[in-house]
């Protein structure tokens, strides 16, 4: 695809968010593209007699993946207008005119299994929000489907209860629950599924105001249960007071999302910078030089060879994202066993578009924090750089298009290997057959926040695969030249686990000489505590010994005893004076030694910045 007509498809998404953010229903061509004017199944004569048909119903079906919608979409509006039997991609909208009155039913993507409103991919939630705005002014009933046999227990509940705030408030109270595969049920009545079916399937009855209705998908030409269907939409909505599904909310959200989305500025430097990578890796293995790059990067790949000889890659990333499927469509065969979890890394290499190629698989790391994750794994995981000496090329970051991306774990479990591993990193999407139609890899990371900040923290380096297809070498070939360019840009050099072992080693004498640094002057102060309380107790011993000498005294004049001799006096004067000189020396010597104890100390800590700056 050529970069003008990335832009240009570039160009028709801001324009339908700019519609969005507008409150113009122009999309709707877009989204109903045919419109059809045959006649569906009549209405029964009762439901004339008891109320006037509308003259259009607007629905929109919602639910989890393979519950049914889009077949019970065709069982509405009586044929095969939704494609049933694939997942559904975008929301997908068609109108009918049926006994008398004009549907419009929209079809949306299916929400994944087992996971809550946050394990959900970014562009099916904004899918879903979006179907409620795509027959305006708003649906009259949100048909919530649930296969019939299905279990419903509390996480599948609260599944259902987190997607549906995703329509705003009072969204429950244009829902009815749309039991499909009826068939599958036998003999027993829905009455007695809902009973037998637990709390939290009555809860969610309950919260369906009691509405609900069974489809067999087998039997569309049934027009019974389809009239039964809309009389009940229409009870509905008469208990609403005519009222449909208000979606300001919505769109306010929408277009809150919409503008937190990068400019179109900034999605067309991202695709111009994708293009000059892959022109001049081009020119560099035609031998034309680098023409698409700029002066300086001109000048760092000119240098550097132009296909690389040997290549060594290393998958990481989270559990069941397709490590192992990836390996083996890099490698072309069977190397690597997918479907089974790997519990230690694996080495496997092959001759591939010229190059010798190198791959290590490792085990998948938790979807939670590093904590979460089990220490063999994390050991597993430091192993692999040092499973390719000297160093790989490339940290290929294995991401599906359709998991959620959570920032955190993402990011402790990558930075395991140090804080050079994003230099050295490609975001490589598995599951590229998972892409809606129409849509690219471009457009997918674009529309993710999750997906654009993990591709800006790998400097915009990423790759698309469809693991599925061993036999499409040119997927492969164009991801080869992306970790080329990344090595170039990173002056040939691959990711040196042996660097990052000396980096933490200076890191960890740095900190020892530091906390010598600090012991020192610990000792020291307690040395200079210790001698001042000596200094102190040698004080009070003489100021008490020359107290008890001169009541010594006063008491020999009491009793009557002869003075003492004036020389005696000077005498005793003298050695007094001369033991208070010998005090007075004592202290001036030991605050020397203070002095430079203290100039040791702050030479020591001049040479442990000098160190730390080195």
């Amino acid at each position: 695809m050529s970069i003008r007509k990335k832009e240009r498809d570039g160009d028709k998404m801001a324009a339908r968010e700019r519609e969005l953010r507008m409150g113009a229903s122009a999309s709707l061509p877009d989204v109903f593209p045919d419109r059809p004017s045959g006649s569906g199944s009549p209405l029964t004569a009762e439901a004339d007699e008891r109320r006037a048909p509308l003259p259009e119903l607007r629905l929109v079906l919602l639910g989890r993946k393979g519950a049914g919608k889009s077949s019970a979409c065709n069982t509405i509006l009586g044929g095969g207008r939704f494609a049933s039997g694939k997942p559904t991609e975008e929301c997908v909208g068609r109108r009918a005119d049926v006994a008398g009155r004009r549907l419009v039913v929209v079809d949306t993507p299916g929400w994944e299994w087992y996971y809550p409103l946050n394990g959900t991919p970014e562009w099916v939630r904004w899918e879903t929000g979006r179907s409620a705005t795509l027959c305006p002014p708003g649906p009259h009933a949100l048909l919530l489907v649930v296969r019939g046999r299905a279990a419903v227990e509390e996480r599948y509940r609260r599944e259902i209860e987190e997607h549906m705030q995703l329509l705003g408030e009072g969204a429950w109270r244009h829902t009815l629950l749309l039991f499909t595969w009826g068939e599958e049920l036998g003999d027993a009545r829905v009455e007695q599924r809902i009973e037998k079916g637990g709390p939290d399937l009555r809860r969610l009855v309950e919260r369906c105001g009691n509405r609900w209705h069974v489809f067999s998908n087998t039997t569309r030409g049934d027009g019974t249960q389809v009239a039964q269907l809309l009389r009940k939409v229409e009870e509905m909505v008469a208990g609403n007071g005519g009222a449909h599904l208000g979606t300001d909310q919505v769109r306010r959200r929408l277009e809150l999302e919409a503008r937190r989305r990068p400019g179109e500025q900034r999605r067309r430097q991202r695709l111009l910078e994708s293009q000059r990578q892959r022109e001049s890796l081009r020119g560099l293995i035609m031998g034309d030089g680098a023409p698409a790059l700029g002066r300086a990067d001109r000048g760092a790949v000119s240098t550097r060879p132009r296909r690389l000889a040997d290549l060594r890659l290393v998958l990481l990333g989270e559990r069941e994202t397709g490590k192992s499927s990836a390996g083996n469509a890099i490698l072309g065969g069977a190397h690597f066993l997918p479907g089974r979890v790997t519990e230690e890394c694996v080495r496997q290499a092959g001759e591939v578009a010229g190059r010798r190629v190198t791959v290590v698989d490792t085990p998948g790391w938790e979807w939670d924090a590093v904590g979460s994750t089990p220490e063999r794994v994390r050991q597993e995981v430091l192993r692999s750089v040092f499973l390719c000496p000297p160093g790989p090329h490339a940290l290929l970051l294995v991401i599906g298009v359709d998991t959620h991306i959570a920032k955190a774990p993402v990011r402790e479990h990558l930075e395991l290997l140090g804080d050079e591993v994003w230099r050295h990193a490609l975001v490589l999407f598995t599951r590229g057959d998972k892409l809606r139609e129409g849509v690219t890899i471009q457009q997918h990371v674009q529309r993710a926040e999750n997906a654009q900040w993990l591709v800006d923290r790998c400097g915009n380096r990423y790759h698309v695969i469809d693991s599925t297809d061993l036999s499409n070498a040119a997927q492969v070939t164009e991801l080869l030249e992306k970790v080329e360019a990344m090595v170039a840009a990173n002056g040939g050099e691959p990711f040196l686990p042996m660097t990052q072992d000396i980096k933490q080693l200076i890191r960890q004498k740095e900190a020892k000489f530091k906390q010598t640094v600090e012991d020192l002057k610990e000792k020291h102060l307690r040395r200079e505590r210790q001698k001042e309380l000596e200094l102190r107790e040698r004080e009070r011993e003489m100021r008490n010994r020359w107290i008890f000498d001169r009541r010594n005294k006063e008491r020999d004049k009491g009793v009557g005893k002869p003075e003492k001799s004036e020389e005696e006096q000077k005498h005793r004067e003298q050695e007094w004076r001369e033991k208070y000189e010998k005090m007075g020396k004592e202290m001036e010597e030991l605050q020397k030694l203070a002095l430079e104890k203290n100039r040791e100390m702050e030479e020591i800590s001049r040479r442990a910045q000098i160190n730390q700056m080195k």
